[in-house]
């Protein structure tokens, strides 16, 4: 890549900046709200940031055993942030201590009730680093299969859907999918070493 401009000729984006202090300003079950001092290496200069310091959260693209059709398994639930449907892939936040892949596989268990045996890591993403501390994880569940009903949080409600590649695919392209580490996941997916597997199968699926 080429270097067009940059705010002085010192310029590191990777150098910290001074700690000068923090505190909470407001803490819910899912996040804290954290104010910080931070003073630039380049310029001396102060400033007062926001962090929004969450959990790691998860993400699982689970697809069906083939001879349960292939389908992948998807979940839709109202969002209170823009007040309107969404049509998701299983997912959530790490509990405390807890490893990203367990989770991905307490969330595929909880909002499905399906279970892999054969899971991949493709990889993460960081939701918003300007404001936000956590990464968001991503994972491949094969050869899914229900093993038990649903168990959701107390206020949760979705319902499971099962479809074939090519209706998400569809979704995917008019925007039904909107959100967007949904469309994060499906493009680490797009990128990793499992997706010339995963193709072939489509395409035998669809033959």
């Amino acid at each position: 890549m080429r270097l067009i401009a940059q705010v002085c000729p010192q310029f590191d984006p990777s150098a910290r900046w001074r700690d000068g202090g923090s505190r909470t300003v407001a803490k819910s079950p899912i996040f804290s709200l954290v104010e910080i001092q931070r003073q630039s290496p380049h310029s001396g200069k102060n400033g007062t940031y926001y962090r929004l310091s969450c959990p790691e959260w998860v993400h699982a693209i689970p697809f069906t055993a083939v001879d349960a059709g292939f389908e992948l398994l998807a979940v839709e639930q109202h969002r209170h942030g823009i007040e309107k449907a969404s049509l998701e892939v299983p997912g959530g936040a790490c509990d405390p201590g807890e490893d990203p892949l367990d989770a991905a596989k307490r969330e595929l268990l909880e909002e499905t009730g399906f279970s892999s045996d054969n899971w991949t890591h493709l990889g993460f993403c960081t939701p918003n680093p300007a404001i936000q501390d956590n990464r968001c994880h991503f994972f491949l569940a094969l050869g899914c299969a229900q093993t038990r009903e649903l168990n959701l949080d107390p206020t949760e409600e979705l319902r499971v859907w099962a479809m074939p590649w090519a209706e998400w695919k569809s979704k995917l392209e008019t925007g039904e999918i909107h959100h967007g580490l949904i469309l994060a996941a499906f493009e680490r997916l797009r990128l990793s070493s499992a997706w010339a597997s995963l193709q072939q199968q489509i395409n035998n699926m669809s033959n």
